[in-house]
């Protein structure tokens, strides 16, 4: 199966390619212990879907994304011991969540009173999906291991001045890990930057 994602990939086929990896989608919620064995190397063929940042239909890149987290959140074992693997899904996510348009419009700047994105548009909007994709992958491995790897990140995108989508995505993944401080020091080299 993971031949089709990578051949459909390499042709450029993006309705075969997104239907596969709704597929891997579909299994790694049901069946998430069928994928524990091949996870890094699967983990490994299918970034290079995120990486590419020209399909037409960009939130294909989210589902290799949304593999890796659902198989996460069900099998947290398959890398809480491979710190490498967690900082490499955080970076994949982060960069999905930097690769939005840099021109903004006074509307996104000021919105009305009482403005909310309609679900539709949070479905594609890549921040959303990484705040969510952070959330989840928090809850399931733990601050314990996720905050420092967090930190880091978080750190590195709040010092980019040249690029405010470096310190949007930043801001936005700090914000979902306040539920689960039970301490503020966790997150004490983060708040600094910000601060």
């Amino acid at each position: 199966m993971a031949q089709v994602v990578m051949k459909a990939l390499n042709q450029d086929d993006e309705t075969v390619l997104e239907d596969a990896l709704v597929e891997f989608n579909e299994m790694a919620e049901i069946e998430p212990k069928f994928f524990r064995k091949n996870f890094k190397d699967l983990f490994l063929a299918f970034s290079t879907i995120v990486a590419k940042n020209d399909f037409t239909n960009s939130t294909i890149r989210h589902q290799p994304v949304e593999f890796f987290v659902t198989v996460v959140e069900r099998v947290p074992n398959v890398v809480k011991k491979d710190e490498e693997t967690l900082r490499q899904l955080l970076d994949l996510i982060f960069k999905l969540m930097i690769d939005i348009d840099e021109d903004i419009d006074e509307s996104w700047m000021r919105p009305k009173e009482g403005f909310r994105v309609d679900e539709e548009e949070e479905e594609e909007d890549s921040v959303a999906f990484g705040k969510t994709c952070v959330d989840r992958l928090v809850s399931s491995i733990g601050d314990e291991i996720m905050l420092p790897l967090l930190s880091t990140l978080v750190q590195a995108t709040l010092a980019n001045n040249s690029d405010w989508r470096y310190k949007n995505a930043g801001l936005m993944a700090l914000s979902q890990v306040g539920e689960y401080l039970d301490d503020i020091q966790k997150i004490a080299p983060m708040v600094s930057v910000i601060v």
